[in-house]
């Protein structure tokens, strides 16, 4: 526990005067074994396996897969589509924010990218129907996370690598909450905005409704054929989840070489080149992570850390409901500081075997640390959502924060749920793996 020790306050330092945290976190491991006369041979070993993985080539294929479609523009096919199909019921606009996200978080895997191409779109129409522009950056800023609860996931394939657990079941786990979380905010925009909204007094006509339906079902077809294609793939067997990151990759560039190009619409090849640079660099920031974490993860395993705490937590209490409690606290501080990969491969390797010395089922644990990384994503001091949705809104981060409470409340009542009603969660992983 001593090596522990000299790791954490010494990552806690760095991680204060502001050095990235990956290389806070191998500079203090690398002290900390130096110091309790633990070979530092393990530290290259550990960063080989840790990238040793076929697994890991889905991250950089669903990144630039991401990249690519956010060129292509089908952002805004989505809305359109949305809309037609909700657009009479009252606060569909926001109803339709938050279905956009979770959609367009599925192709980009990203929630920093979902908000920024979400709210660049969506905020200026929002005020033009009467939504004030810090509520519209609340809502799309907290909508942000919602498809990375929705597979494929970045941080669902860095959890598997990480526990060895099942990638597709990692996915599969955090899909309840990334629907009951999409409703939950549907409901709240109904009631802050929707019965302010007064109602469509003309009749409803099939015809029209379905010819609309119909063409925004066509202009938007590109975009809906991408989460098709890779869950029909991978619910199939036709292709295993790192190769659906391929999948997805061809496929945008079939859209953008040949598709768009039909339709005289043209993909400037310097933008083709702008994003193949963005995601190589996105590509290395978590490589970096994930190699340099990997010796922190074992250096925590020499240091018999997690037994440790395991008997130190089972003598204070033996209450699987406390044990849940100070495990949510501990992760919903951590989203506020952390970077999402970064909490994963340092805090996994610890909490994991603790949660199973519970009776914590993995695939349950997996569900309840990424649900808490990302509505750390929405949670001050850090909360990288908020910072861009006040950007992209013109509006200071304190007005935002005074419409994101509602929201905020929803996430937690459903991370609630996920803590203590497992079988919520984990039927659907179970019923496929």
């Amino acid at each position: 526990m001593s090596t522990f020790l000299i790791f954490l306050l010494l990552f806690l330092v760095l991680a204060l005067i502001r050095i990235p945290v990956a290389y806070s976190m191998s500079i203090a491991t690398v002290v900390s074994m130096v110091v309790s006369g633990i070979s530092l041979k393990t530290a290259g070993i550990a960063v080989f396996n840790g990238l040793n993985s076929f697994t890991f080539l889905a991250i950089p294929a669903f990144i630039l897969a991401g990249e690519i479609m956010g060129v292509t523009g089908i952002s805004t096919t989505l809305i359109e589509f949305i809309e037609s199909i909700i657009g009479r019921l009252r606060g569909a606009l926001g109803a339709a924010a938050v279905i956009t996200s979770l959609l367009f978080g599925t192709l980009t895997g990203s929630s920093l990218a979902t908000v920024t191409a979400i709210g660049t779109i969506m905020i200026p129409d929002m005020e033009k129907r009467g939504y004030d522009r810090a509520y519209s950056g609340a809502l799309i800023a907290a909508s942000g996370f919602l498809g990375i609860l929705i597979p494929p996931s970045i941080p669902g394939i860095v959890y598997a690598m990480m526990s060895g657990e099942n990638l597709m079941a990692v996915w599969l786990c955090t899909v309840m909450p990334g629907i009951m979380i999409g409703v939950g905010y549907i409901i709240v925009n109904y009631f802050i905005m929707g019965r302010k909204e007064k109602k469509i007094t003309e009749p409803f006509k099939v015809g029209p409704y379905v010819k609309n339906v119909g063409i925004s079902f066509k202009n938007a077809i590109l975009a809906i054929m991408m989460p098709v294609i890779i869950f029909y793939g991978i619910y199939g067997g036709i292709f295993t989840p790192t190769e659906a990151g391929g999948v997805a990759v061809f496929y945008g560039l079939l859209v953008g070489w040949v598709i768009l190009p039909l339709t005289k619409k043209r993909w400037p090849s310097s933008k083709f080149f702008n994003l193949i640079s963005e995601s190589a660099i996105s590509t290395a920031s978590i490589t970096i992570i994930i190699g340099l974490s990997a010796i922190t993860g074992k250096m925590i395993i020499f240091s018999g850390v997690p037994q440790q705490l395991t008997e130190i937590l089972l003598g204070v209490t033996d209450s699987k409901v406390v044990f849940l409690i100070l495990v949510n606290l501990l992760l919903l501080v951590a989203g506020m500081f952390m970077e999402t990969n970064s909490a994963i491969l340092l805090l996994g390797p610890i909490l994991i075997p603790v949660a199973e010395a519970y009776g914590v089922e993995t695939i349950h644990f997996a569900a309840i640390m990424l649900l808490n990384m990302e509505i750390g994503m929405i949670t001050p001091p850090m909360a990288g959502n908020l910072f861009v949705a006040a950007r992209l809104s013109g509006k200071d981060i304190g007005e935002i924060l005074k419409h994101i409470a509602p929201f905020y409340a929803v996430a937690i009542i459903v991370l609630i749920i996920t803590t203590y009603v497992p079988q919520v969660i984990v039927w659907l992983p179970h019923m496929l793996y």
